[in-house]
């Protein structure tokens, strides 16, 4: 746990010295399922690391599907030559 305590941390000293690209969030609205997709790109220069979290949103999904509300995947990616280092998956 401290050690990722440590990361965050480092990751939030790098976006308070101007060192991350944060653009805002994308979304596409899924309306008539009652959801919605929305992609968190970043890229911490001096950590040398970029990522791409893409989360669903769909209110409805525990009773009609028996899956979570929300759903996000995350890509990271090293920006030298773009390879994909780590896929994530998360669910709620």
């Amino acid at each position: 746990m401290e050690e990722t305590l440590e990361v965050v941390e480092n990751a939030l000293r790098e976006k308070g010295l101007g060192y991350t690209q944060m653009p805002p969030k994308v979304y596409l609205h899924f309306g008539q399922y009652n959801g919605d997709l929305r992609t968190m790109p970043s890229y911490l220069e001096r950590l040398v690391v970029a990522d791409m979290k893409i989360v669903n949103v769909h209110p409805n999904n525990p009773q009609i599907y028996g899956k979570p509300t929300v759903m996000a995947t995350i890509i990271l990616i090293d920006p030298r030559d773009g390879s994909p280092l780590a896929i994530m998956g998360q669910t709620q």
